[in-house]
């Protein structure tokens, strides 16, 4: 199943929407004396991954890239904006692929599961060269689970272009995610792979970092890189056994600057 930009996009608008909503009684000031307009980057990346949850298989896939800066509407609401320091919430979006025995014949009994979109909030607090991060997200489409990531970055600037960061990350779900890409149903359920119910909680932990080069103020190169040890449930998931517990990933984009005035 795989999503058409009309719907990835209503999605989106859709994250958006949700953050004004918790972020309207945060706003500053200055942000809001802002002139009406949206500012966002807009770019896209190819990412190496996993060709599913455990798997050992890495595959490389494009992926579009959003990140919206500011939004101020004609009454004067103000989604973001300022300095990057202190307290910030923006959307969050994340596109799962499908997963089949097709492109994993190892995979062989199971069932399809369907291209997935999440969509949520992110929220980010930053001092000086020290920033912790979050995120929550709802599944859409190949799950209907929530996932949550928890971080923590050591941020270093190289001058006025290069920026880099790397630190911890923690990702969180509820049973409704770790059934669908760790469980086995009883229709499911071979010598090969037999019946699984997996719980909530940590799914995995690990590490990343990454780097910006900023070529001028439109536009951005950006690369990162990542690991993960899936742990619990999902480390122990017949399916995770026919891969391996560690997940890698790689990536390179490039970003645009966009300011539109209404």
């Amino acid at each position: 199943m795989n999503f058409s930009p009309k719907t990835t996009t209503t999605c989106l608008l859709a994250s958006v929407t949700l953050c004004g909503v918790l972020q309207a009684n945060a706003q500053d000031q200055a942000a809001s004396a802002a002139r009406p307009g949206i500012v966002f980057e807009l770019g896209a990346a190819g990412k190496v991954t996993p060709s599913y949850f455990g798997s050992s298989k890495l595959i490389l896939s494009p992926t579009p890239l959003f990140r919206m800066k500011r939004l101020t509407l004609p009454n004067g609401f103000t989604i973001g904006g300022g300095s990057e320091e202190g307290f910030s919430l923006s959307p969050a979006l994340e596109v799962i692929s499908e997963r089949s025995v097709k492109d994993s014949p190892e995979l062989a009994g199971l069932n399809t599961i369907d291209t997935a979109v999440e969509l949520g909030v992110a929220a980010k607090y930053q001092m000086g060269h020290f920033r912790i991060m979050g995120e929550v997200r709802r599944g859409f489409g190949g799950h209907e689970g929530f996932r949550g990531n928890l971080g923590a970055d050591l941020i270093v600037n190289a001058g006025d272009q290069w920026t880099s960061h790397g630190g911890p990350r923690l990702s969180f779900a509820d049973s409704t995610f770790t059934n669908t890409y760790f469980g086995i149903s009883a229709a499911e359920a071979s010598a090969r792979f037999p019946a699984t119910t997996t719980g909530s909680g940590l799914v995995s932990a690990g590490l990343e970092a990454g780097v910006r080069y900023q070529v001028d103020e439109a536009w951005a190169v950006e690369a990162g890189a990542g690991w993960s040890r899936l742990t619990g449930d999902a480390a122990r998931s017949p399916i995770t056994a026919q891969g391996s517990k560690d997940q890698y990933s790689l990536s390179f984009g490039v970003m645009r600057k966009f300011d539109i005035a209404f």
